[in-house]
């Protein structure tokens, strides 16, 4: 789920971000969130991230997003784990993605400033998460479970302006009925994600430090 997620959110050839990195941050929190959902790891009710299963998942960044989340005795709100997974899920799906081969690093140095760029070693892999999401959309065809929550991390995050630009008004209102029935622990992920995305944007971007 973070990882196409990643793959939406940069240029397909160039790995240039498509987001602004607040926004990008929290969109990549929620997925990481979403994939521990999908494997009944955890819930959201109420507002808050209840951990369900200690069973450690087999993917590493999973397994130390789950740690992270049991570790703490107190609950915390969805919001909080998006402000606190927000700081690091960037470079962590990245280098995930590193691991796997499917990105490779370029660094350019400005002055006094390095600026890190993982760009795609296929783009037609980088493109594939866009590309079956405007097809389908387009079309007015049903989106599996995991489609349909990746679209509505699309919609939290505006990618859907770039994955559906030049579409039909009913094209994104069908998108909206899709996402909306959504399984609830999901939906629910999905509302507090768009809701903290609007949050960042109205305070310029900038997403407060949650400390655990």
């Amino acid at each position: 789920m973070a990882d196409d997620l990643f793959r939406l959110a940069h240029h397909d050839t160039t790995g240039r971000p498509l987001l602004h990195a607040s926004v990008a941050g929290l969109g990549l929190a929620a997925a990481l969130l979403a994939e521990l959902a999908f494997t009944d790891a955890i819930v959201i009710e109420n507002g808050q991230v209840r951990v369900v299963s200690r069973t450690p998942p087999p993917d590493v960044l999973a397994h130390t997003v789950l740690g992270q989340l049991a570790g703490e005795v107190a609950g915390h709100t969805v919001r909080t784990w998006l402000a606190f997974l927000s700081q690091t899920s960037h470079e962590q799906v990245a280098l995930r993605l590193l691991r796997s081969g499917h990105v490779r690093v370029e660094t350019a140095r400005r002055l006094l400033t390095r600026s890190t760029t993982y760009v795609p070693t296929e783009s037609h892999v980088a493109a594939w998460p866009w590309a079956r999401l405007s097809t389908r959309l387009r079309q007015g065809k049903p989106l599996d479970r995991f489609d349909t929550v990746l679209a509505g991390l699309m919609v939290a995050t505006d990618l859907h302006r770039r994955v559906l630009d030049g579409a039909p008004g009913h094209v994104v209102a069908g998108l909206r009925q899709m996402v909306a029935v959504a399984p609830p622990s999901l939906r629910l992920l999905l509302s507090h994600t768009e809701a903290a995305v609007g949050d960042a944007v109205l305070t310029g971007h900038k997403t407060p430090s949650q400390h655990m």
